[in-house]
C-alpha cells in the first residue's frame, strides 16, 4: 500500500507536516540548506520529477502507510512526490504523496469518477498536465468500477468554481487500505459541537482527531490530508460522505534556505499583481523568467515554479517553466530492457512498458533490440506506459542504476545478501539494506523464485534499490 501526504497534490507541503526534510534545489552545497522539489514522476534514470533528474541511489522512498507511520515504498510512473535535498541534483529522502485512497463511489463517465466527495478526473491531454497513467491492473479508465479500491495521485486543478482532482496515477489496491486518505481545501468550518468542515463534497468530523503539526490551527481554505478508519465512512440523507478524522495534517510550503520546485495547474493568473496560484500555494511571478521564451502565462497550464519562499508563505518565482507535449519530453527512461516482445516490438524498463514500434534507433545492434541491453528512451505517455519516440542504446553507466533479472539462491537473511543467476547463466551477488523495497514477498520468502533487481554494482556487488519478486 503507497499512501503519504497532500504536499504534491496542493502544492504547499510543510516539510514539517510531510516528515521533516528538504529536497533537490539549485546550488546546494550540504551546508545545513535544505529545499523540496514536489512533482510529477515522469521518468526514471534516477528519479526524474517533471523533467529534472534526482539522484535517489541512496535516498530512502518513503509513503505514510498509518497516522505518523511511514513505510519504505516505491516511486511509479506517474506519482505525485516530493523530493528532498540538501545537495543540488541529490535526494536525501524522496516520498510518495498519495491524494485519494479509499473506494470509487463511481466508475469513470466523460472523464471523470466521484470517490470520498472528490471529483477526479481522467487527464487525456497533455498539454494540460501529465497524461494519467493507470497501473495495478488497470490498462485504462474505463477498468475502473465503483467499489473499487484504488489510490489517486493528482493535482488540485479550478474548475467551474470549485476544484477537482486531476488524476496523474491511478492504482488498483490488492486489498481496501487501512486507513482512508482524502486531501483538499478547508470550507464550512465549524468550530463547535461537533466540530468538523467540508473537503468539497465530503464531510469530515473532526472530534478527537490529531491536528499536525501540532499547535497548527484549522481555517477555511488551509490545505489537510485527512486520515480516517474506514468503518467511520457513511453517507447522510442526500447521499453525502461524511467521516470521522483520526489524523489531519495541515501544510504550508516552508523555506529551507534552497530553492524549491514545485508544480501544478496554473489558477488565479493576475497579471496586473504578478501572482498565479497552484492548487492552494500562491506564486509571486515578478520577476520570473519564463520558458519557452515568449510564452505567456495563462491560467489552466502545466507548470513547474522553482523559487524561495517567503515569510507569508508566497513562493516568489525566480523561474517558471511551462510544461506541454510541444516543448518538452513528456517521459524519459534510463535502463536495461526486459520482457522482450519481439513480435509486438515491447518491452519494459524500470518496470515501465514501452511500445517502441514506431520508434527511432540510434546506435542501437544491427540485430535490433534484446533483453539486457541499455537503452535511453524518449516518449510520450500513454495510460500504461510510454510511446518511444527515440530509443538510444549506450553501455551502462558507471554506479549507475540497473536491472539484472534471474532466480534468488543463497538468502543470508543476516549478511543481507543473496547469490543471483541470470537468465543467460551468470551469477551475481546482491545485496539489500533497511531502505530497499521488496515487492511480491519479502527477503524471506524469495528463495529460489524468480527476481527483477533494480540498484547499482559497488565494487562487484549489486546493491539492490528495488527487489520484486514473482511467484
Amino acid at each position: 500500500m503507497r499512501a503519504v501526504a497532500l504536499c504534491t497534490l496542493l502544492a504547499s507541503a510543510a516539510l514539517a507536516g510531510c516528515g521533516g526534510g528538504g529536497a533537490v534545489g539549485s546550488g546546494g552545497t550540504g551546508n545545513g540548506n535544505t529545499g523540496v522539489a514536489i512533482g510529477t514522476v515522469n521518468g526514471f534514470g534516477s528519479v526524474i520529477v517533471d523533467g529534472v533528474a534526482y539522484d535517489d541511489r541512496n535516498a530512502p522512498v518513503v509513503s505514510e502507510v498509518a497516522p505518523g507511520v511511514d513505510a519504505i515504498s516505491q516511486v511509479l510512473l506517474g506519482d505525485r512526490v516530493s523530493v528532498d535535498y540538501s545537495t543540488a541534483g541529490v535526494a536525501s529522502l524522496v516520498r510518495v504523496d498519495t491524494a485519494l485512497s479509499g473506494p470509487a463511489a463511481t466508475g469513470v463517465s466523460a472523464g471523470r469518477f466521484s470517490m470520498l466527495g472528490q471529483t477526479v478526473t481522467v487527464n487525456t491531454g497533455a498539454g494540460s498536465g501529465p497524461t494519467t497513467q493507470f497501473g495495478g491492473g488497470y490498462l485504462q479508465a474505463a477498468d475502473l468500477q465503483a467499489g473499487d479500491a484504488v489510490d489517486v495521485h493528482g493535482l488540485l486543478v479550478a474548475q467551474g468554481g470549485s476544484y477537482v482532482v486531476q488524476a496523474t496515477r491511478i492504482d488498483k489496491l490488492a486489498a481496501p487500505p487501512a486507513y482512508l486518505r482524502v486531501s483538499g481545501l478547508v470550507s464550512a468550518l465549524a468550530n463547535g459541537a461537533p466540530p468538523g468542515f467540508a473537503l468539497a463534497g465530503l464531510t469530515v468530523d473532526s472530534t478527537g482527531a490529531t491536528l499536525l503539526p501540532s499547535g497548527t490551527v484549522l481555517a477555511n481554505g488551509r490545505a489537510v490530508t485527512v486520515l480516517a478508519l474506514p468503518a467511520t465512512l457513511s453517507n447522510a440523507s442526500g447521499g453525502t460522505p461524511r467521516l470521522q478524522a483520526t489524523q489531519i495534517r495541515v501544510f504550508a510550503l516552508q523555506g529551507g534556505g534552497l530553492d524549491d520546485f514545485v508544480s501544478g495547474t496554473v489558477s488565479q493568473l493576475d497579471t496586473q499583481a504578478h501572482t498565479l496560484v497552484l492548487g492552494a500555494l500562491k506564486v509571486n511571478d515578478a520577476t520570473a523568467i519564463v520558458t519557452p521564451t515568449g510564452t505567456p502565462l495563462a491560467n489552466g497550464q502545466y507548470v513547474q515554479v522553482r523559487g524561495m519562499v517567503g515569510s507569508d508563505g508566497t513562493l516568489n518565482a525566480v523561474s517558471i517553466s511551462i510544461r506541454d507535449a510541444e516543448s518538452d519530453n513528456e517521459a524519459e527512461l534510463h535502463g536495461n530492457i526486459s520482457a522482450f516482445d519481439a513480435v509486438a516490438n515491447r518491452f519494459t524498463v524500470r518496470g515501465v512498458a514501452v511500445d517502441a514500434s514506431t520508434a527511432s534507433l540510434q546506435g542501437c545492434p544491427a540485430t535490433g533490440l534484446a533483453d539486457g541491453i541499455y537503452v535511453e528512451v524518449h516518449g510520450s505517455l500513454a495510460p500504461a506506459g510510454v510511446v518511444a519516440q527515440t530509443i538510444q542504446c549506450e553501455n551502462e553507466p558507471a554506479g549507475g542504476t540497473v536491472e539484472r533479472q534471474g532466480v534468488a539462491s543463497g538468502v543470508d537473511l543476516a549478511a543481507m545478501q543473496f547469490t543471483l543467476t541470470t537468465q543467460r547463466g551468470g551469477v551475481q551477488t546482491v545485496a539489500w539494506t533497511a531502505t530497499t523495497f521488496f515487492g511480491g514477498g519479502t527477503a524471506q520468502t524469495m528463495a529460489g523464485k524468480s527476481v527483477e533487481v533494480q540498484g547499482s554494482l559497488v565494487a562487484g556487488v549489486l546493491v539492490a534499490t528495488q527487489i520484486q519478486i514473482d511467484d
